[in-house]
């Protein structure tokens, strides 16, 4: 087996903790915090967290779930691992690499039905589809695929597919670190700083709507831009439908589900907003977490008049060691689509028609629009090319090869540059590699001034 490539860490803190006395909306951080902590029967201590969908995790997230421990540990803190259960729920899809006519290919399995855009809360718990990985995948892929099936099956009997999937992962990590204490986003909304931010959303709906969208212009990719109609502006909330399908809400909507004693659960945005000022001291993101951030600093910002406390991204590029297959060298060749369309084109860098072709289509230029001759002339040219392709016909199936063998060695290079395989699936080794590194930097910044920046080590 050829030797891991060392793992990437990217770790960011993006500023100072912020004051447990400093105020927000009227209270101080601290009280907001304890009574979350209360509510989520959470011990009476500081909280390092972070959380992500029921999806499968790639290094990069399984490092900010490490960074979590290692940070609780550092500073006597209970971790804390937030499902974010209000996302879609993709049904547990993985893919891994195995060997096909020695080159690398991605095979796929989805353990259960994806609910598309069913709330992952509301989609049950499952029996894990059977699967039978061929004996071209690593052994590391097996045994890591194995191990999956039955922590799935293991925790088969959870509230819901989202809780499933997670702690599923989290016991493959067992081994590394001590379980977190795990909530869910949906649980969020019930503590007293969730409820008075939505009830202010209530209030102010257009104001809310106005300044998000105002704040979404730093990535004005990351979400659409939110209705504003005075009762009916969207929030950056969702209501749920009678099957758990995921609507956007309105203050209005909003309204008529808690009447109804119906969730209205956080989008991202509020979300990160909720775990950073109500329950955990220190929270991680990742690098995409952290544009939602950005725009919901913004936000807050200019619609409340205070910022969210600051935040770390934690991420990690890790590789699968898989061996490069033997692969002829690339060479440039005409595509076989263009010389399909044109069998005179002989080399990829010839530049326009043919010579052969031109001629054809300098007499039709030349010919009356819409005459026969001109018609004439078309046909003439469609006839020569068919005549041209049975000539050429061995040449044109050995491009067709190449470019396809081409293709193949292309897709396996890159499936070996891959950094995003289901973190299951990679060798033991590789994993501790990334936790003592995670943990190293970790103390480090322990024991570095709290206000500043610390950088990949």
């Amino acid at each position: 087996m050829p030797q891991a490539a060392a793992a990437e860490i990217i770790i960011e803190n993006t500023g100072p903790r912020m004051e447990a006395q400093t105020r927000i909306e009227g209270r101080a951080l601290a009280d907001w915090r304890a009574d979350a902590r209360r509510f989520l029967q959470l011990p009476d201590a500081p909280v390092v967290a972070s959380g992500h969908q029921a999806q499968a995790w790639h290094p990069g997230i399984v490092a900010k779930t490490f960074w979590t421990h290692a940070c609780a540990l550092e500073e006597q803190a209970t971790p804390v691992h937030v499902v974010v259960d209000q996302d879609g729920f993709d049904g547990l899809f993985v893919e891994w690499p195995q060997l096909q006519d020695n080159m690398w290919v991605a095979s796929g399995h989805r353990f259960s039905e994806a609910t598309q855009n069913v709330a992952a809360l509301h989609a049950p718990a499952f029996w894990p589809r059977g699967i039978d990985p061929s004996q071209k995948a690593p052994g590391f892929v097996r045994e890591g695929l194995e191990r999956l099936t039955n922590a799935l099956r293991a925790f088969a009997k959870s509230p819901n597919a989202a809780l499933q999937v997670t702690l599923a992962q989290l016991q493959d990590l067992n081994q590394w670190i001590q379980p977190p204490r795990v909530i869910s986003a949906s649980q969020l909304v019930g503590t007293s700083f969730a409820l008075h931010v939505i009830d202010k959303m209530l209030r102010e709906p257009v104001a809310c709507a106005e300044s998000f969208n105002a704040a979404l212009l730093l990535h004005p990719r990351a979400a659409r831009p939110l209705q504003v109609d005075g009762d009916r502006s969207e929030l950056p909330l969702w209501v749920l439908g009678d099957g758990g399908e995921r609507l956007r809400a309105t203050a209005q909507s909003v309204r008529v589900a808690q009447a109804q004693n119906k969730l209205a659960l956080p989008r991202a945005f509020l979300l990160g907003v909720l775990i950073r000022t109500a329950l955990a001291d220190r929270f991680t993101h990742g690098l995409g977490g952290k544009i939602y951030e950005e725009v919901s600093n913004a936000w807050m910002s200019r619609w409340l008049g205070w910022t969210p406390p600051a935040f770390d991204v934690v991420s990690a590029n890790v590789r699968l060691p898989l061996e490069a297959q033997d692969m002829n060298e690339i060479t440039e060749m005409i595509s076989f689509r263009s010389a399909w369309c044109d069998p005179d084109q002989t080399t990829a860098t010839d530049i326009g028609p043919s010579a052969r072709r031109k001629l054809f289509l300098d007499k039709i230029a030349a010919s009356p629009r819409r005459s026969p001759q001109r018609k004439s002339l078309y046909q003439d040219m469609v006839l020569d090319r068919t005549s041209r392709r049975t000539e050429f016909g061995v040449k044109l199936a050995l491009l067709q090869s190449a470019e396809r063998a081409q293709k193949s060695q292309s897709q396996s290079k890159q499936l070996t540059m891959r950094r995003t395989w289901c973190a299951s699936f990679y060798p033991k080794n590789v994993i501790t590699n990334l936790h003592q590194q995670i943990a190293h930097a970790a103390r480090n910044r322990a024991r570095s001034p709290e206000d500043s920046p610390e950088d990949s080590p």
